[in-house]
């Protein structure tokens, strides 16, 4: 018996493929910054990512749903990457690569909340998860304006 439909797979592929990209996105980034508070947050988000995609993975699979992570074609607009421009305020590069991914990783978290989700467990950790990286997000942000903020 299928649980899920195609759609939702595919949205959960999606969301799966975004988790994976963020966190070796942003592992990358924390290795290049000099501020240690904001390293460790970036690892955080990082880590954060990692452990939600292997958490909603086991879950799926738990319920016989086989997913896939593999990255979606060119076709699918997953790419489309705005590129930051290029600006003299310190710290925008960040603030940049962050605002990307919490717009791609919100909407693939509210697609799938705003669907009828037939088990109301997964849609409780997904919401737990979604306001757990809303919560990161907004800490990097704030301390990346900390860092140069003049006292």
């Amino acid at each position: 018996m299928e649980l899920l439909s195609a759609g939702f797979i595919s949205k959960f592929s999606g969301l799966l493929f975004f988790l994976n990209r963020s966190n070796k996105e942003f592992e990358m980034v924390a290795d290049e910054m000099g501020n240690h508070s904001l390293r460790t947050a970036l690892n955080g988000l990082s880590d954060e990512s990692y452990y939600y995609a292997g958490e909603l993975k086991n879950y799926l699979d738990s319920l016989g749903i086989i997913t896939e992570t593999k990255e979606p074609g060119a076709e699918e607009g997953v790419y489309d990457y705005d590129e930051p421009p290029l600006t003299a305020v310190a710290g925008d590069e960040l603030l940049h690569i962050c605002a990307h991914n919490e717009r791609t990783l919100v909407q693939a978290y509210t697609e799938l909340l705003n669907e009828c989700l037939p088990f109301q467990s997964l849609k409780d950790v997904m919401v737990y998860q979604l306001n757990a990286l809303k919560n990161t997000f907004l800490k990097i942000k704030t301390l990346n304006s900390a860092r140069f903020a003049v006292y």
